[in-house]
């Protein structure tokens, strides 16, 4: 269209300023041929005396300005016209010719002869008479603009067909296609053009091949790998995580919360990367949301800056450290434990001889002296015994903590013994009116365990749940398998919705003596603990305050050869 416009604009152009100077010049001939023909009869009437011949000199002279219209008047009678059958006054002959834009009257008056002679100059028969003369010009013009335009179509069409072929292949490009080469089947420029496009092509397919798998593969390591990764832009705003990263989010955080606890870690700790421009290495504890079990993560925020070393963003890397934090926390409990073993087994054999002697003196004085001791003396020596008996109960739980009898593997039926437990715990349960369920699908599974300790055991964990339950509370216990990657086994679930464990209480509450019951000893989860491990088996617990507890017991199961 430009090539057309730049050929075809200027000649119509020199046509149209052509045909306007031709119109003009006829115009200026017929003005001319009019002064001249009125100087010519002004000359030639003043040397005629005679009236007669002066007008018809006059009338002889006007005939040769034909084809325009002329009107010759004496006074205000026509004398002269060469239209045929027309009859006009003045006034008349000037309200007919009266439009400027087509016509134009010339007019000379003679007084000698006492007469006026209109000449009618039509701009429009002027163009008309151009137009028929300069007919075979305006013909060759068109004609040459036809051939013009057929010509430059011609060119266009030869130039924009491989143009469209090249767009062709550059869409091909842009959409991914790199199968289809372009065939310009010429020996010119566009021709080398067009193999020059098709070798750029093979090599941009064999680039955008590459960076397609190290970009599969770099996604492929990212979704693979056990660290959750978030990266950031400079704002703080999330562009981007792994599979690992939702699946953790998702596993402990609220669906229900519009700001989850994890969330609002994450984020803190990214904003706070971007406020002091540094990584930070923090450890951070949450709660699975359906089993309420602790979880430790490991966050790491860094800087993400480019090549140049401009910042762009923040990297977030978090892992999953649960089971290095309970290994740690069981090695801290161990190590403890060995050395209040030690001392405990000390204590009890320095403090319970004085103490069988205390118990003795008191009960031969208490009998000695009863006929000459008022009551409330007595109630003394009995209660004497008692807190006697009561520390030595004490010892004698020391004494079981600190030196444990070696447990006999046997094979034990859980239900059973859950059953005799409860049994044992039935006088409390009555008291606090608790509700009992327990899922018993699985009954008659087996395990590997000391009988008399794990009825110990579970004496303990029921004992301890009936404790934290308020009156009519509940708890449930179940019977499962498991699969983890040290073993399979037997999962004792006990799941109360008691007060709960407080969080800063988590880390010592298999530490002996420590307890939160005025009456408490701080001993039974300290054995609880022991004798699970002496028999192969772990526990875990897991609690929220207000909320409730649960106390996973794993235990190693009998298997029939």
């Amino acid at each position: 269209m430009p090539i057309l416009v730049l050929m075809i604009v200027p000649t119509i152009l020199l046509s149209v300023l052509f045909f306007v100077s031709m119109q003009r010049l006829s115009y200026e001939n017929h003005v001319e041929k009019i002064e001249h023909a009125f100087n010519l009869i002004e000359e030639r009437t003043r040397q005629i005396e005679s009236d007669f011949y002066t007008k018809q000199r006059l009338i002889s002279e006007l005939t040769v300005l034909d084809p325009l219209e002329v009107y010759a008047y004496e006074g205000d009678k026509l004398l002269y016209s060469n239209q045929a059958n027309v009859n006009l006054s003045i006034d008349e002959m000037k309200s007919r010719y009266k439009a400027p834009q087509r016509y134009e009257i010339r007019n000379r008056t003679y007084e000698n002869l006492n007469t006026g002679v209109y000449i009618v100059i039509d701009k429009r028969a002027i163009c008309f008479d151009v137009l028929e003369l300069y007919k075979p010009y305006l013909i060759l013009i068109i004609i040459s603009i036809l051939i013009t335009l057929k010509v430059i179509l011609l060119a266009s069409d030869s130039l924009s067909k491989p143009v469209s072929i090249l767009l062709e292949g550059y869409n091909d490009i842009i959409a991914g296609n790199f199968k289809n080469d372009i065939e310009i089947k010429r020996e010119d420029e566009l021709g080398l053009l067009g193999q020059a496009f098709n070798e750029m092509k093979a090599q941009i397919a064999i680039g955008s091949n590459r960076f397609l798998q190290m970009k599969k593969f770099n996604e492929d390591i990212l979704q693979s790998i056990s660290t959750g990764i978030i990266t950031t832009n400079e704002v703080g705003e999330i562009r981007n995580c792994n599979d690992f990263a939702m699946q953790m989010i998702e596993r402990v955080m609220c669906l229900d919360k519009e700001k989850p606890k994890i969330i609002r870690t994450l984020m803190m700790q990214i904003n706070e990367t971007i406020e002091r421009m540094d990584s930070i290495n923090r450890v951070a504890y949450f709660n699975e949301y359906n089993t309420k079990a602790a979880i430790y993560l490991d966050i790491t925020t860094a800087l993400m800056k480019r090549s140049s070393g401009e910042f762009v963003g923040v990297i977030c890397s978090f892992n999953d450290i649960t089971s290095r934090k309970k290994i740690e926390e069981n090695v801290e409990r161990i190590d403890r434990l060995a050395s209040l073993g030690q001392l405990s087994a000390a204590l009890v054999h320095e403090i319970r001889n004085p103490l069988s002697g205390i118990k003795m003196g008191a009960q031969i004085l208490n009998k000695r002296l009863s006929e000459h001791l008022e009551t409330s003396e007595q109630d003394i020596f009995e209660a004497m015994i008692k807190e006697t008996d009561r520390l030595d109960l004490l010892m004698t739980d020391l004494l079981n903590f600190s030196k444990p009898k070696i447990p006999k593997a046997q094979i034990v039926d859980v239900f059973e013994v859950i059953d005799r437990a409860l049994l044992f715990s039935e006088k409390r349960i009555r008291e606090k009116m608790a509700l009992i369920h327990m899922k018993d699908q699985m009954r008659g599974i087996q395990v590997l365990f000391d009988k008399g300790q794990l009825i110990q055991v579970f004496l303990n964990i029921i004992a301890n749940a009936l404790d934290a339950i308020e009156l009519k509370g509940k708890l449930e216990i179940a019977v499962e398998y498991f699969d983890k990657e040290d073993g399979q086994g037997v999962l004792v679930l006990f799941e109360d919705n008691g007060s709960g464990i407080k969080k800063e209480n988590m880390n010592t509450i298999f530490d002996p003596f420590f307890t939160t019951r005025e009456t408490g000893t701080g001993l039974g989860l300290s054995v609880v603990h022991k004798l699970i491990i002496s028999n192969k088996g772990n526990i875990e617990i897991d609690s929220i305050e207000a909320v409730g507890t649960v106390v996973k017991i794993y235990l190693p199961m009998y298997r029939s050869a």
